[in-house]
């Protein structure tokens, strides 16, 4: 196998300590995946309540997305990384010691304020890297997250162990993985810090204000990113939820399908290049996008839980080889000056799209039917593969400077 098909040929030690820190990161996360709503419906809320509670996350994203973005392209990413820190440890407090909707909201809330700050991480990464290496440096973050991710993953497998083992109630064993989780989140925090070294900071403080050259090539990703977090929101965002209320699974099982899944679409990031070297990015990512389709329509017709599983490794297989794809390009159309604003209202598209979705998706899992969010949003995906394609079609990379 030749590893400059997945591998940048340059990769500094900056970019080694942010890639660090995602594998620090990614397990933190799988273990959050697995575990957190399974804790929260140990505590008795509901597909309604859920989706409240999740919602405030893409609130307080939203709310300083834009903020954040400006000011690191003003006065420079670490003071807008420390202060995203700040706010992701408060949330942590609060999801461990809450009990309550209220404080749940409010966790979320943080978290969410904090996630903005970090607006800052794909154009720190994308500095690290000239334009012909950008898609084998992305599918290589990613990969990585998603192999941590996996292991992560399988964390679901300790909480039965508590109960069977050690006489733990299944809430506080949830809750136990939890707090293992926000350890590991809170080690990641130094690592992102020290990439900032090989960063130069703005010297010309412009002041609180827009400053967008590509105001064409935002747009048109802000549109994408809307269509394409309420397509997944509604239903994945509750997925957990989902396979609990339908076929009775528990974090154990659905760790497994996490694992498996997570090491399918790390195999998928790390090939992603092949298909960009190809197809041309823009084509990679619809054609992907467009094969997941059918495997996410047939999730809820699925009759028990081995199919669904199918279905589902399927469906995220195809649609993470254009994740990291999606990032390259929107970096490889931006001028430096510009990216983390830019990003910062991208980022605040996603957001915005998925402030409704996990409501509505609770909403019509209690009122109508668990199936009809998979429908819905299943029935948006081939919408979001042409908009793609017919969107970005004639726009023009531009040249950067590679941080030292």
């Amino acid at each position: 196998m030749d590893l400059k098909s997945f591998v940048p040929d340059r990769v500094s030690t900056p970019a080694k300590l942010f890639l660090f820190a995602t594998l620090l990161n990614g397990f933190a996360n799988g273990i959050f995946n697995v575990i957190g709503q399974l804790y929260l419906t140990s505590l008795g809320f509901d597909s309604a309540a859920l989706g409240t509670i999740f919602m405030m996350n893409p609130i307080g994203a939203a709310l300083l997305t834009i903020p954040a973005g400006v000011l690191a392209d003003r006065y420079g990413k670490r003071k807008v990384m420390l202060s995203g820190f700040a706010l992701a440890g408060l949330a942590m407090i609060l999801f461990l010691t809450g009990r309550s909707i209220e404080i749940f909201m409010t966790a979320f809330l943080f978290m969410g304020l904090g996630n903005a700050s970090f607006v800052v991480l794909t154009p720190l990464y994308a500095s690290f890297f000239d334009k012909d290496d950008m898609d084998r440096a992305f599918g290589l973050n990613g990969f990585l997250n998603i192999i941590t991710l996996s292991l992560g993953s399988l964390m679901g497998f300790v909480p039965p162990m508590l109960v069977a083992r050690h006489g733990f109630s299944l809430s506080y064993s949830y809750w136990t993985m939890i707090a293992v989780a926000v350890g590991f989140f809170t080690i990641q925090m130094p690592f992102y810090l020290m990439s900032l070294r090989g960063v130069v900071e703005p010297e010309n403080k412009m002041g609180f204000a827009l400053n967008l050259r590509s105001k064409g090539v935002v747009a048109k990703f802000c549109f994408i990113a809307v269509l394409s977090n309420i397509g997944f929101g509604v239903f994945f965002s509750l997925f957990p939820f989902y396979v609990n209320q339908k076929f009775g699974i528990q974090s154990d099982a659905l760790g497994t399908l996490f694992f498996i899944s997570n090491f399918v679409s790390a195999g998928s990031n790390a090939i992603s290049p092949i298909f960009s070297k190809k197809l041309g990015t823009l084509k990679a990512v619809a054609a992907t996008i467009g094969l997941a389709t059918p495997f996410y329509l047939m999730i809820p017709l699925a009759p028990n839980f081995t199919w669904l599983s199918a279905f589902y490794i399927l469906r995220r297989g195809f649609a993470t080889i254009a994740d990291p794809l999606i990032g390259s390009l929107f970096m490889r159309l931006l001028h430096e000056e510009e990216k983390a604003t830019a990003n910062s209202i991208r980022m605040m598209a996603l957001w915005s799209g998925n402030i409704g979705a996990p409501w509505l998706g609770g909403k019509l899992m209690e009122h109508a039917s668990l199936d009809l969010p998979a429908y819905l949003g299943a029935g948006l995906y081939p919408i979001l593969a042409s908009s793609y394609y017919l969107l970005l079609r004639n726009e023009k990379e531009v040249e950067h400077a590679i941080a030292a």
